[in-house]
């Protein structure tokens, strides 16, 4: 039993690393679209829009697998504890955040950017531009919120 939390453990780390890493990896690209033409921010965007595909399926994963690992834990850790209960609140919260100031947002400008002008510099187009701007804050609550959930899993307050 203690190979097979194991796995688990690594696979939902590995989930966390693709689904977080890649959002970060996303801010980045979106700062360097709004430096540029609408042109080349068009591939950046569309980029943006696949990453962010692949890092929202491995964040669905991350918290069926801490309830698999929950499971498999041996009563080392439990279900009742505050620490579990927070942290399914704050996975929600990241889901939430993903979808309504992310990727629908990203998803306009990505669009924006590829019926304006190609020589039009992104930042100085206002739809594009108000859209980047909603995206950029669901990067800042998303980076909060994952301090937060390495805060829970590392602390594990009330266990």
């Amino acid at each position: 039993m203690a190979q097979l939390y194991n796995v688990v453990l690594v696979l939902h780390i590995l989930l966390a690393i693709v689904a977080f890493g890649g959002l970060a990896m996303i801010s980045a690209y979106n700062s360097r679209a709004l430096r540029g033409t609408a042109g080349r921010a068009t591939t950046l965007l569309e980029t943006s829009v696949d990453v962010s595909k692949v890092a929202h399926g491995a964040m669905y994963l991350i918290a069926p697998l801490g309830i698999v690992l929950i499971s498999l834990s041996e009563g080392a850790h439990d279900f009742a504890a505050v620490w579990v209960s927070i942290s399914f609140v704050v996975w929600f919260a990241m889901i939430g955040v993903a979808h309504a100031l992310g990727l629908k947002h990203l998803k306009a400008a990505a669009a924006r950017a590829a019926e304006v002008d190609p020589s039009t510099n992104l930042a100085d187009d206002p739809q594009a531009l108000a859209s980047m701007k909603q995206v950029g804050t669901g990067d800042a609550i998303g980076q909060l919120l994952l301090v937060a959930a390495l805060a829970l899993m590392i602390w594990q307050p009330g266990a």
